[in-house]
């Protein structure tokens, strides 16, 4: 019994770590301080991280410590980060093909204002415009999902594979949150502009209508008569 104890205690310390947040770039999803349990064995059988994964992992210019980010771009993804629509949203092409889809992820605390524009060839943002990434082999696109308060590959750039060291897979503390760590994004189609070619003519319509009626009635077509003139 003694053996098979020790057994299992090797077996789950190799293939489980707790994690503790620390931080606030996750708001939305975790909480500072919050304990994590995270599986270190997830993507060593032939698996991959996959898009909406919490992960951690080591930041490519910082070695010393662990991140917590979640998995946003995968290899083979066009990404781009398009900060001129409001609220700024996350475009993809999964596997690099097909037309441009958005990121839907309702997740995000609050609206996102910082870093809103991305990206150039190694994954940071860029200042004043939205750039398609196409992201290499080998390497992920991850963010927080606080964005206005998150380091994350806006900042330090694309993630390596092998700088991707866990799957954070369960909340453990505090007790009251106790439980899974919700779902991730869905990709959906963008908005058709085929709509705006018959909304536009029906302004037009309805102007050119008004414009009309006030030819062949104008004095209905004034808001309000004259002000009397008080010398008068």
């Amino acid at each position: 019994m003694l053996l098979i104890a020790v057994i299992l205690y090797i077996a789950i310390a190799f293939a489980l770590q707790t994690v503790r947040v620390d931080g606030s770039s996750m708001v939305g999803t975790l909480q500072n301080q919050d304990l994590l349990l995270a599986s270190k064995i997830s993507y060593d059988f032939g698996g991959n991280p996959a898009r909406g994964d919490i992960v951690i992992l080591i930041p490519p210019l910082d070695p010393s410590q662990d991140f917590i980010k979640r998995v946003i771009g995968l290899p083979g993804d066009v990404l781009k980060i398009d900060g001129d629509h409001n609220p700024t949203r996350v475009l993809i092409k999964p596997g690099g093909k097909g037309a441009f889809q958005v990121l839907n992820e309702p997740y995000l605390p609050e609206p996102w204002t910082t870093l809103k524009y991305c990206c150039a060839p190694n994954g940071i943002a860029t200042l004043t415009a939205p750039q398609a990434l196409t992201i290499p082999a080998g390497e992920y696109f991850v963010m927080g999902d606080n964005r206005n308060f998150s380091s994350d590959s806006r900042v330090f750039g694309l993630v390596p594979r092998k700088n991707i060291l866990a799957k954070a897979i369960l909340r453990i503390w505090p007790l009251d949150h106790f439980g899974g760590l919700g779902a991730g994004p869905t990709i959906d189609p963008l908005p058709s502009s085929a709509l705006a070619i018959p909304a536009l003519g029906i302004a037009a319509l309805e102007a050119w209508r008004w414009r009309r009626r006030r030819m062949r009635n104008p004095v209905a077509a004034r808001s309000a008569p004259p002000a009397p003139n008080p010398l008068d």
